[in-house]
């Protein structure tokens, strides 16, 4: 497994293909089931809980990397954990791999949890 590390570290310049937010119509956001609402003022979906910060960029090898980076609670607690993992189990079975890498964080390193989303052929 490839470990992939952010080609731009926090206060630098994005990378190549840097965007907030995910596709509304490809990607995890229609393998989890958010479909696209038209009108939709933010990314043209309503995204998960767990899904907070999400950012996308292209990855050296030109595939999609998608990255959420949510707060815990004020306990430390996930109130998301449950949505996230059934939606984690969603993204696997359709071949993405799913893992959280707190070297990566770039939104508030430290505080948020960073979720990264790659499709093993395009990484």
């Amino acid at each position: 497994m490839t470990t992939h590390r952010l080609p731009f570290p926090p206060g630098t310049a994005p990378a190549p293909g840097f965007t907030r937010g995910w596709h509304a119509r490809s990607g995890p956001a229609a393998v989890i089931g958010k479909p696209y609402v038209p009108g939709e003022p933010r990314y043209g979906y309503n995204p998960p809980r767990w899904a907070d910060h999400a950012y996308r960029y292209r990855a050296p090898g030109g595939g999609w990397v998608w990255v959420a980076e949510p707060y815990p609670e004020t306990d430390g607690s996930f109130a998301w954990q449950a949505e996230f993992e059934e939606d984690q189990a969603k993204l696997e079975a359709a071949g993405y791999t799913v893992r959280i890498d707190q070297a990566e964080a770039r939104y508030s390193p430290g505080d948020t949890l960073p979720i990264v989303i790659t499709l093993a052929n395009e990484v």
